[in-house]
């Protein structure tokens, strides 16, 4: 449940937790699993919408991306910059998942930003 960097952050080991408190340790297990579903859970929805909605012209889908994905990451980045907790290979996963995300977005934007009107008049052209 524990990965090496978070012992070293709390200078613990998890016999020394359990002797505190022996529900500690399941409280961390209950934590980290529920954390777990939620990043699944979000990923499906990511993922439905993907697939479902990435269409010239829908802006409203991107921006959802955008202002979707940034309360995940400002609270995950200033949570772990708060409390000191700025393990590089620890935050390692998050750092690649933000490069996607901006990735990602980056690359949509042209296509999904454009104007509908103008998809509507090549249709037309290309009927012709």
């Amino acid at each position: 449940m524990f990965v090496p960097q978070d012992l070293v952050y709390l200078c613990t080991t998890p016999e020394q937790l359990n002797a505190v408190n022996e529900r500690l340790l399941p409280l961390i297990a209950h934590d980290r699993a529920g954390f777990g579903g939620a990043l699944f859970s979000d990923a499906l929805a990511l993922l439905i919408m993907a697939l479902w909605g990435i269409s010239p012209g829908a802006r409203w889908l991107w921006l959802t991306f955008l202002f979707g994905g940034l309360p995940g990451f400002v609270a995950g980045f200033s949570v772990h910059l708060h409390i000191g907790y700025t393990d590089f290979v620890h935050l390692l996963p998050a750092y690649v998942a933000f490069a996607l995300y901006v990735g990602g977005l980056v690359l949509l934007y042209p296509y999904m930003m454009q104007h509908k009107r103008l998809d509507a008049m090549e249709t037309m052209r290309s009927s012709r």
